[in-house]
């Protein structure tokens, strides 16, 4: 009977089960058992994900759009304070529930890049959300958008934007001739990621 099967007859577990699997194969250095699966380990680059793995995510970021959260708890006040001092009316507790719904849609911007697409989703309930396939993007930048552009959902002359705050973006290039351009207050990083995981994805699933 093999020592750690012993021991885990009396245990129930192995602490130093892999030291002892070496150990019984002369001392070598080297776990026969995991020896195949620690190649492919290594083989791997850092960061990149196991392509059965669909789900797992390489990055994810929120932006908090502050400006608008401000403006639309000021004019929530306000209705607040005409509703005590007017009355109960119908029309401002509607208007103030229209405000409490556009802060849960369009509060925040997440990025997320999972190993095959770029989602965007709009607010913490998630209502507004969009998808990108990593492999229709022919390249992506770091831009700048003019204050005029505005906050939410814009067309531009670049194509459509999503943005909650500020003036950085990171515009994407798709398949065939389309653009889009995405809010984020980490242009570099985002850039960065989207690049990698378009590296880590022609590695897994060349064409």
């Amino acid at each position: 009977m093999h020592i750690v099967d012993t021991v885990k007859g009396y245990l129930g577990w192995c602490p130093d089960s892999g030291e002892l699997r070496v150990q019984k194969h002369g001392g070598a250095g080297i776990d026969p058992i995991n020896q195949s699966t620690q190649k492919n380990s290594d083989a791997r680059p850092p960061g990149m994900h196991d392509p059965a793995e669909p789900w797992c995510r390489r990055y994810e970021h929120t932006q908090v759009g502050r400006l608008q959260i401000y403006a639309i708890l000021g004019i929530m006040i306000i209705v607040i304070m005409v509703t005590l001092l007017i009355g109960a009316f119908i029309i401002p507790l509607v208007v103030l529930g229209l405000l409490v719904f556009a802060v849960l849609c369009f509060a925040t911007l997440t990025v997320t890049i999972h190993h095959n697409t770029i989602r965007i989703r709009f607010g913490p309930i998630g209502i507004i959300t969009k998808e990108f396939a990593l492999s229709d993007i022919v390249s992506v930048a770091a831009v700048q958008n003019p204050w005029l552009y505005g906050y939410g959902i814009r067309w531009t002359p670049h194509g459509p934007l999503y943005n909650v705050a500020g003036k950085d973006a990171v515009e994407i290039c798709l398949n065939p001739g389309k653009k889009v351009r995405i809010g984020t207050d980490e242009p570099e990083v985002l850039v960065r990621e989207i690049e990698q995981a378009r590296i880590n994805r022609t590695t897994h699933f060349p064409r």
